[in-house]
């Protein structure tokens, strides 16, 4: 007898999909396709933005490089303002000229950034420009310019007196010479001679010749031998009597404020060249000292209490209120720029010029 296969009872028996479920199902994978195509769409706009931006940051960046690259070499700046710069660089062309590059933003949105080379054409570096901005780190330095001042002619230094007259003969053997310091104010760089007023007469025959020398002092105040200037004053033209007589001198100047002058008093020719008036006793001023010499200016000597009448002309040089000059130099330039609307385009970058070129302030 042949048994036959009885069914499995342990096996769960299979089944297929509801309708429910399969409307639920195909409700979700109707949700998903959708939401995958937004995003596809998204991610496809997105990505040419992307790429504008980076393009434009991209520009932006190599102009700014640019910019940056020649100021660096700058060795004067001709016109600066935030959205100009005018500057020259040494000469490229061999021609014996600097060269003169400009920048320039109009600061209209949107309007392009141009670049000027000497007179040649104006060409477009970046366009749809949105910012450019340059900011100027400007270094002053400040220098103290004398301001000399000249007064005009004053009596300088000299003697008068009304008592006690004496007369000094100059011969050839005895020479006069009058040291004397001048009172200056307390400002004086510098002094000169212009007259010197004595007063004179003949000796006798009026033949005699006397050299009036202007000559540097010794530190003691004696007739050094050094003659800044020399006039002659002959006899002749002398009376009997004293008169007063000037001398005018041109090459005495510059003079140092902490020194004085001698006069000296040189015999030329004849015996008795001429004859001095001047006061023999009781002279007491400190800045006048009547000299003496019977060597023919070798040596000197003081004589105590006595002086020549006479009179010294001159101008004294102030220094002044100084005047304040200030230079400015350019240390550094700071250059924004930005291309787009989009504000991640923006650019940054600083540049300082290595010749420190002299700017307006």
């Amino acid at each position: 007898m042949i048994e036959r296969d009885k069914p499995d009872r342990t096996r769960q028996s299979r089944r297929g999909f509801t309708l429910l479920e399969m409307v639920v199902g195909a409700t979700i994978m109707s949700v998903l396709m959708i939401a995958m195509g937004s995003v596809m769409l998204i991610a496809g706009r997105a990505l040419p933005q992307a790429q504008s931006v980076t393009s434009a940051t991209t520009a932006a960046a190599a102009a700014a490089d640019q910019i940056a690259s020649e100021l660096r070499y700058a060795t004067a700046v001709n016109q600066r303002s935030a959205t100009r710069i005018e500057f020259t660089v040494a000469d490229r062309n061999n021609d014996g000229l600097p060269e003169t590059i400009r920048y320039e933003w109009s600061g209209t949105a949107g309007a392009p950034l141009t670049r000027t080379y000497n007179t040649g054409t104006t060409v477009q570096m970046l366009s749809d420009v949105r910012e450019f901005d340059l900011s100027y780190d400007i270094q002053a330095i400040s220098r103290e310019i004398p301001q000399s001042q000249e007064s005009a002619e004053t009596l300088l230094a000299g003697y008068s007196s009304a008592t006690n007259y004496a007369d000094y003969s100059i011969k050839s053997a005895q020479w006069f010479a009058e040291y004397f310091r001048p009172t200056l104010p307390a400002d004086a760089t510098s002094w000169k001679v212009t007259r010197v007023r004595i007063c004179a007469s003949q000796a006798g025959v009026p033949g005699g010749q006397t050299k009036v020398q202007l000559q540097l002092p010794t530190a003691a105040c004696l007739p050094s031998g050094v003659v800044l200037e020399e006039k002659t004053l002959y006899e002749s033209i002398l009376p009997l009597l004293y008169l007063e007589y000037d001398f005018s001198y041109a090459a005495v100047s510059g003079l140092s404020p902490q020194r004085g002058l001698c006069i000296v008093f040189r015999w030329a020719a004849d015996t008795e060249a001429c004859k001095l008036l001047g006061q023999n006793k009781n002279v007491t001023a400190t800045n006048v000292s009547l000299l003496k010499s019977t060597s023919q200016g070798i040596t000197w000597s003081k004589q105590s209490g006595e002086s020549l009448l006479f009179s010294v002309y001159g101008t004294v040089t102030t220094s002044g209120t100084p005047l304040i000059q200030s230079t400015y130099y350019l240390d550094a330039v700071r250059v924004q720029l930005r291309s787009g609307s989009d504000s991640g385009s923006l650019v940054q970058t600083a540049v300082r010029p290595l010749n420190r070129p002299e700017v307006t302030s």
